[in-house]
């Protein structure tokens, strides 16, 4: 539609998030959207029976600096062959 990239479509999508947030802070139109525990979601959405999260893993390019290599670790994969 746009003519764009994903890569550049992500790349605008945040540098611009904090611009419209700053905006919407302003205008007191800032939804919601970061509930941090059980208890503020269910504050916040009382009828809610059940919930479905999505947890799919997307694969990363970990950088070749070995520090920042341990930001993008994930322990999911040794866990599950220490299971098995």
């Amino acid at each position: 539609m746009f003519d764009i990239d994903r890569s550049q479509t992500h790349h605008w999508a945040h540098r611009l998030q904090a611009i419209l947030e700053a905006a919407l802070g302003e205008k007191k139109a800032l939804p919601e959207r970061q509930i941090n525990s059980v208890q503020a979601f269910i504050e916040r959405f009382p009828g809610v029976k059940r919930v479905i999260m999505d947890g799919t893993e997307r694969p990363v390019q970990r950088p070749t600096y070995q520090e920042k290599q341990k930001q993008n670790y994930s322990e999911k994969k040794s866990v599950i062959l220490a299971n098995i």
